[in-house]
């Protein structure tokens, strides 16, 4: 069992918000797919180790929940853990506060599943990789 780790840290940047200065949702999904990867990598897990194992990474549920919008400027950090391993599947959750304030911005809850490039069918995960999220397994995770 683990902590939350650290998988993504930045600002938001003059063209990444609106004429109001809020950060547009797109965004945010984009800041919580960069933080998937690097949480996966933490299990050998790669846009290129998964390319070349041939197969890709699939979401097949994710849900989102905004608390209060990011305005530009705003620095942001994204803490992320596992939440469930199965045969077939990982659940995360990444969860996004502003640095300065320490505020949660939003959450993200994810369920990803390794897939055949050839056949697009689901595959079972490989044990290294399960034994891996299963280290990195929060204990401390609050999904409301």
């Amino acid at each position: 069992m683990s902590s939350w780790t650290e998988t993504f840290r930045g600002a938001v940047l003059a063209s990444e918000y609106d004429p109001e200065s809020s950060m547009n949702s797109r965004l945010y999904i984009e800041r919580f797919d960069q933080a998937t990867w690097f949480l996966l990598h933490g299990i050998g897990v790669s846009p290129r180790s998964i390319k070349n194992a041939g197969r890709r990474i699939a979401v097949v549920r994710q849900n989102f929940q905004y608390i209060r919008e990011l305005r530009g400027g705003e620095l942001v950090r994204v803490e992320s853990g596992f939440i469930a391993v199965g045969r077939k599947h990982l659940r995360l959750l990444h969860r996004m506060f502003d640095v300065e304030t320490g505020a949660l911005i939003a959450t993200s809850d994810v369920t990803a599943v390794q897939a055949s490039l050839e056949t697009g069918t689901t595959v079972t995960l490989p044990e290294d990789q399960a034994k891996r999220a299963e280290a990195l397994t929060i204990t401390d995770a609050k999904i409301d």
